[in-house]
């Protein structure tokens, strides 16, 4: 009984917070402005469909959380380019610190593999290496979306 109680708060701990968070849409124009004649209909969907509406669902899951999912995504499949840094850029901006980068990435190297963990953790590195380690960027994701 203490075992179910003991769940049932911690459930309602998370999931309380996320509920009351409002819903934000996020404006991006990254498509547009590198494909955008090239490949509108690409462009279109990346700014307004990806971001504007699944990254804006913020109500649903935290920019943060999304960030962290999207980083173990992009490194489980070995992507370490430019959209990689971007993410890693923005869990920063949006509180993931050095240290819990550094967990997230070393649980996911068991299970993604560990030579794409170590692709990963150099660009980490190059992106949370600006001064103090566990300091949060000014800033996030939700700074720059328009309610």
């Amino acid at each position: 009984m203490k075992t179910k109680v003991a769940s049932l708060a911690l459930l309602l701990t998370l999931i309380f917070p996320i509920m009351a968070k409002s819903q934000v849409k996020i404006q991006q124009t990254a498509g547009r402005d590198a494909l955008g004649e090239f490949a509108p209909e690409f462009a279109r969907l990346n700014d307004d469909i990806l971001f504007g509406e699944v990254w804006s669902r913020n109500n649903l899951l935290s920019l943060r959380d999304r960030s962290i999912v999207t980083v173990v995504a992009l490194m489980s499949q070995g992507l370490t380019d430019s959209s990689f840094k971007y993410h890693l850029e923005s869990a920063k901006k949006n509180g993931v610190t050095r240290t819990e980068i550094a967990e997230i990435l070393t649980h996911a190297a068991f299970y993604a593999g560990w030579p794409k963990a170590w692709a990963a953790f150099r660009m980490a590195k190059e992106v949370w290496t600006d001064g103090n380690a566990d300091s949060v960027a000014a800033g996030s994701l939700e700074a720059y979306a328009q309610t």
